[in-house]
């Protein structure tokens, strides 16, 4: 089974006062480096980068990675249009793809390898994401049949507009670790992050 990602990292960190988030160090590497990394020794291939503001630094500093890169030139629309970017581009034979977000430097391959094998054990057919504490978190891994409607998906939701249409298609996966639902949204998150790393 062909299970593919897509990492968005195109939006415009508007709660970082013009910081690129995932451009901040953390440890020995950026943000992004973290989630990319992370996704590749997880075994996820290809991996689509979708790109936006700042494209010209994330490609930068992705440079030697597997990746492909894609770009969503109407990135300040929205997330969805980044996801419909990057699923756009993925290869006929792909049987799910993983949507990661760009911001989430904690997740980890025994989380990602966890989500792979339950889509594996239902033969790809429904939607998995993982839970934590009863909370909804992300990445999320779609079924190939989902993606002609994640394309067609507008605005700031992505795909939470899928979830909520097909619930009975999705299957919540309990995860102990608190890496699906840290992400740097503000300086204090970033902050919080860096304590978390010296911990």
């Amino acid at each position: 089974m062909i299970l593919s990602a897509t990492i968005l990292a195109a939006g415009g960190s508007t709660r970082m006062d013009s910081e690129n988030k995932l451009l901040l160090d953390l440890g020995d590497k950026m943000i992004i480096e973290h989630a990319c990394d992370v996704v590749a020794e997880a075994g996820f291939e290809p991996i689509i980068v979708v790109t936006g503001h700042d494209s010209e630094n994330i490609r930068e500093t992705l440079r030697g990675r597997n990746v492909a890169f894609v770009h969503n030139e109407a990135w300040k629309s929205g997330m969805a249009g980044s996801i419909s970017t990057g699923v756009a581009r993925l290869p006929e034979d792909v049987d799910g793809n993983l949507i990661v977000l760009g911001d989430m430097p904690f997740i980890t391959p025994s989380t990602l390898d966890i989500l792979r094998e339950e889509f594996i054990r239902i033969s790809g057919e429904k939607i998995i994401y993982p839970s934590h504490d009863g909370q909804q978190a992300n990445p999320v891994l779609f079924p190939k049949k989902y993606f002609s409607e994640i394309i067609s998906a507008e605005g700031e939701r992505g795909c939470k507009s899928v979830l909520k249409k097909h619930p009975e298609e999705a299957v919540a996966v309990p995860i102990e670790s608190d890496d699906v639902i840290l992400d740097c949204d503000t300086k204090e998150d970033y902050l919080r992050m860096t304590k978390l790393l010296r911990t």
